[in-house]
């Protein structure tokens, strides 16, 4: 059996570290031969997405393909939807956001109040109608908060392009806190939760993952039986992360609302190596492979997962490359370093992270904003 994984990033590089625990021949697609699959890993084959004869190579070595973006093409892959997992369906309802949001309004499965615009349709008069203030997004593409604009006045709607684009409009919430659930379901059927994360966003982009969740433990159920539900209405083989808002929309009621959903191993789940019995790569791996699953523990006590962006480099006057660690020696709260291996330091750019356990939860957080300070002052 070779396990197949399109696109090389730092979530491809540690599932295959998993796969290969297990023993699986990996295999990984991708286009960037600066990638971090591309450069720790021997089974690479360079191509684009979209290349139908390197695509069809692939697909023909593999037993199973998964995959580390829903931003991939997934037309190209209708000839081999046989072997995705999770399936063709499950991708191409996730990188579509008019259709995800359709599909878990559909369901009952609580997104927020959202209007989609069509191509062909006016987007400035759909804002108008739809109310201010709101969040406009593309319905393809964007992560990180890319291809949205929060509008507030009549001048952002001028601002706006007006037709030739499929967009979502979303309410706007008073946000309390975010927080996302990840599903192990294997062909079986069988499903179970890791234990629901709190993110805590820079920029939209994560900062920090904390666990336990500092929510009510209500909510946390309730993120848990929802999540559970949308990965059987997708008949999800792998895994599906289900983020979730908990906040106040327009009709004043505090409630916990879907915001997106990621068919694959997510930055909120890197925790999961420390934290946890069996970590969500390992879940994945067992799964592709065809090995049996077992529910994961968390581990007692507070934790945190730290991004570092590029800006952390940048900080210590570093372009890329290796980063000056020595602070760590007064941190020992830090468990784990884990560094991509990407060459180039871009501002906002994720070029590795870091695990932090403590006593609690808040103890956790407050070691991890002092380690990456400390980390950011060696420049």
């Amino acid at each position: 059996m070779t396990v197949g994984i399109l696109g090389g990033g730092q979530l491809g590089l540690m599932l295959a570290e998993s796969l290969r625990k297990l023993d699986t021949p990996v295999l990984v697609l991708e286009p960037d031969d600066e990638a971090p699959c591309a450069q720790r890993l021997a089974g690479i084959i360079p191509a684009a997405f979209d290349d139908a004869a390197a695509l069809k190579d692939f697909f023909a070595r593999c037993t199973r393909v998964t995959y580390d973006s829903e931003n991939i093409p997934s037309a190209p892959l209708a000839p081999f939807a046989d072997k995705l997992a999770p399936s063709l369906r499950v991708l191409q309802v996730s990188q579509h956001r008019a259709a995800e949001k359709t599909f878990l309004a559909t369901h009952g499965f609580g997104p927020v109040q959202f209007s989609v615009v069509k191509a062909t349709d006016s987007l400035h008069d759909a804002v108008r109608r739809f109310g201010t203030p709101c969040i406009v997004k593309s319905s393809l593409g964007g992560y990180d908060g890319k291809g949205q604009h929060k509008v507030k006045h009549d001048a952002d709607v001028r601002a706006l392009p007006d037709t030739g684009s499929e967009w979502v409009l979303e309410d706007v919430l008073t946000l309390e806190s975010e927080v996302s659930c990840i599903v192990g379901r294997d062909d079986g059927g069988r499903a179970f939760t890791f234990p629901v994360f709190e993110n805590v966003h820079t920029h939209h982009i994560l900062d920090v993952t904390v666990l336990p969740a500092r929510i009510d433990p209500s909510l946390q159920n309730e993120a848990r039986e929802r999540a559970l539900a949308i990965a059987k209405a997708l008949d999800v083989v792998g895994l599906l992360t289900v983020e979730f808002f908990v906040g106040t929309g327009r009709d004043g009621a505090r409630k916990l609302f879907v915001n997106e959903l990621a068919p694959r191993v997510h930055t909120s789940g890197h925790v999961t190596r420390q934290a946890c019995t069996m970590s969500q790569f390992d879940i994945l791996a067992r799964i592709t492979s065809g090995v049996p699953i077992t529910a994961p523990e968390l581990h007692p006590g507070g934790w945190c997962m730290g991004n570092l962006l590029g800006d952390v480099w940048l900080a210590q006057g570093r372009t890329g490359g290796a980063l000056d660690l020595s602070s760590w020696e007064h941190f020992p709260q830090v468990v784990d370093v884990y560094l991509y291996g990407k060459r180039e330091a871009r501002t906002k750019r994720k070029m590795g992270h870091f695990v932090v356990h403590a006593e609690t939860p808040n103890e956790a957080v407050d070691v991890a904003k002092r380690f990456r300070e400390a980390l950011m002052s060696r420049g």
